[in-house]
């Protein structure tokens, strides 16, 4: 249970009731830095909290200045939290608060697993958290009222909390069906017949397939989930978040994207997939300094640009530099006759010479470690398709060759 005990002691003190009402063993961490409670017991004190987030007390005490302690004490809640799951000390984490309690609670998530489960009772829950929340599994419930003194509002709602959290505990990991494995692939309108063939292909092989749309939160969301060892293996088909992250797209992923799996060693097949395109919503907004590049309506509320040489050849090194960094298997695929629907020929970002750039950097920068496959086929071909599974099936020891 993690919260301001300082000032909303009697909320939390309901709360840890509630929790014991449903037969919960409970550590409380105080995130409070004006003091604490003896209401129910505190297991980690504030002044724990803050020295874990780099800060002091009292110093705290004395400076008052809010935004500064609020970040202190949520790293330092974030670390106590990450102790304790590798301890295997909790199973399901609980806070409630306004904007200060609940952007603690919000970064103290951040490197807590998908699926144990994690409750916020917040003012803020009807608000656009998703900065906040990133890519975490995480449970808001509106408090409707403020979290500041028991009524018959926040009764109903702290103990339906404290209820919903035994309920996730109680429910466990569900039992996966048999499979070989899990798979990630990443997808983009441009890429999607690569996606659904590799898709079809691995199903049938007896693997689970999750698709993650390259649209920044996708992105996010897959590197996230790699890192929580949610996978067996990566097929990273659409990479143009990396071109979105560089030239401001609407679609970046940040500067993380394409680290998780090198850094998780986790087998991976990379493919350059949209990299010749950068994503701004409608026409009008596309920055002033692209206005006069190639542009193309894919939707009404998406314009795509293509990159340039300069941008293709930073686009190249950057792929080798975050592929290169892993020590486990990994490939690199280059479709030669294109890297989406748009740049196939005859449509509007046919320009091959650029995309051969793109390609000769990646082979120029790319460590000897990683294995550079380069097919006659567009992306969107059934024979890159399934090239790029049987290598990634090679790598994960499943030898058997299949064909589309």
């Amino acid at each position: 249970m993690l919260g301001c005990f300082d000032t909303k002691a009697e909320d939390f003190n309901y709360l840890y009731a509630c929790l014991k009402k449903q037969g919960l063993e409970i550590i409380t961490i105080n995130t409070g830095i004006l003091g604490s409670t003896e209401l129910f017991p505190v297991t980690y004190d504030a002044a724990v909290v803050a020295a874990r987030g780099g800060g002091d007390i009292a110093s705290l005490r004395e400076k008052k200045d809010r935004g500064t302690a609020i970040e202190i004490t949520g790293k330092g809640a974030a670390a106590i939290l990450s102790e304790l799951e590798k301890e295997a000390e909790i199973d399901g984490v609980i806070g409630m608060g306004g904007g200060g309690g609940t952007y603690i609670f919000l970064s103290a998530m951040q490197k807590l697993p998908f699926g144990l489960p994690k409750i916020c009772l917040s003012t803020l829950a009807t608000k656009d958290l998703s900065s906040q929340i990133l890519n975490k599994d995480i449970t808001l419930i509106p408090s409707i009222v403020d979290v500041a003194g028991l009524n018959k509002i926040s009764r109903v709602l702290i103990n339906q909390a404290a209820g919903a959290l035994a309920g996730m505990i109680s429910a466990g990991m569900p039992e996966d069906e048999t499979i070989k494995g899990t798979i990630a692939i990443s997808i983009f309108g441009n890429t999607t017949p690569c996606v659904d063939a590799c898709s079809a292909l691995l199903t049938a092989q007896g693997y689970e397939v999750m698709t993650f749309h390259s649209v920044g939160a996708g992105g996010r969301s897959m590197e996230a989930l790699i890192r929580d060892q949610c996978f067996d293996g990566v097929l990273d088909i659409t990479t143009t978040e990396l071109a979105d992250d560089l030239c401001g797209g609407i679609c970046s992923a940040g500067p993380d994207r394409l680290t998780a799996a090198a850094e998780m060693n986790i087998p991976q097949v990379v493919v350059p997939g949209c990299l010749d395109m950068v994503n701004f919503g409608g026409l009008d907004t596309v920055p002033k300094k692209y206005q006069s590049r190639l542009l193309f309506s894919w939707a009404p509320d998406v314009t795509l640009m293509r990159t340039n040489e300069d941008e293709n050849r930073q686009l190249g090194e950057s792929l080798a530099k975050k592929v290169s960094q892993s020590t486990g298997e990994v490939k690199i695929l280059l479709p030669l006759k294109g890297i989406s629907i748009v740049s196939s020929p005859g449509e509007i970002f046919y320009q091959p010479t650029i995309d051969q750039l793109l390609f000769d950097t990646i082979k120029s920068r790319v460590m000897e470690h990683v294995d550079v496959i380069e097919l006659d086929a567009h992306i969107n071909d059934a024979i890159f398709a399934e090239r790029a599974v049987n290598e990634l099936l090679a790598m994960l020891g499943d030898g058997k060759k299949i064909r589309v």
